[in-house]
This record gives C-alpha cells, sequence and structure tokens, in this order.
C-alpha cells in the first residue's frame, strides 16, 4: 500500500540532459551543412546556366567555368554526404553508456579551406 514515491527523472538527469543537448547540437549541425549543400549545389547550378546564356558571346569561359561550376556542385554533394555520416557517427558515439569526446576534423573548417583554395584559383584564372 505504502510504495516508495517515485522520481520523474532518472538517476542521472544531468547526463541525461548532456545527451539531449549534444544530440539537438548534432541536429543542428546537420541542417546547417545541409543548407550550405544545397547553396553551393544551386550556386553550381546557376552558374553553368549563366555561362550557358553568355557563351555565344564569350566562348573562351566556358569550360574554365564550367569545372567550377561542376568543382561547387561536386563539393555540395561530397559536403552532405560527409555531413550525414558525421551525423550517424555522433547519434552511434551517443546511444553508448559512455560518451566520450573524440577529436576528429571539423567538417566546416575542411568545406571553408576547400572554398577557399577553389575562389582563389578561380581568381587567379580569371
Amino acid at each position: 500500500m505504502n510504495e516508495p514515491m517515485q522520481t520523474p527523472y532518472p538517476p542521472n538527469a544531468q547526463v541525461e540532459l548532456a545527451h539531449e543537448r549534444n544530440r539537438i547540437a548534432a541536429d543542428r549541425s546537420l541542417l546547417s551543412f545541409v543548407r550550405n549543400s544545397v547553396t553551393l549545389i544551386s550556386t553550381g547550378v546557376g552558374i553553368d546556366q549563366v555561362i550557358g546564356k553568355l557563351s555565344p558571346i564569350a566562348p573562351f569561359i566556358n569550360e574554365w567555368v564550367y569545372l567550377l561550376s561542376l568543382v561547387l556542385v561536386g563539393l555540395g554533394v561530397v559536403n552532405l554526404l560527409f555531413a550525414a555520416y558525421d551525423y550517424q557517427g555522433e547519434m552511434e558515439r551517443l546511444r553508448q553508456p559512455e560518451y566520450y569526446f573524440t577529436p576528429r576534423w571539423s567538417l566546416g573548417a575542411v568545406t571553408g579551406w576547400t572554398l577557399f583554395i577553389t575562389g582563389l584559383v578561380a581568381f587567379i584564372r580569371l
């Protein structure tokens, strides 16, 4: 008849809340990379469309800018694939009973440096 009162929180609520914050942060990161990937892909497609319309006027920039648009589309697709892979890995780490931070490459830094190098090469070329 006299049952002990059950607490509404698990025994280690701080750990569970930290896991939830990490999961939400991983969701935000994935959505950010999806947004960036869509931007890269649409920029590459847009450049290709503009150059397609300008090719009769300026045929000498056709191949170089077409290559640049392919690089942007490819970078967007690869960025999206790596972001999804990284998200899945983070979800697997969060499912483990003992969650530890593991240092790894920053996907944002790699994408940023790749865009910087692509932009620098395009600037030098043009």
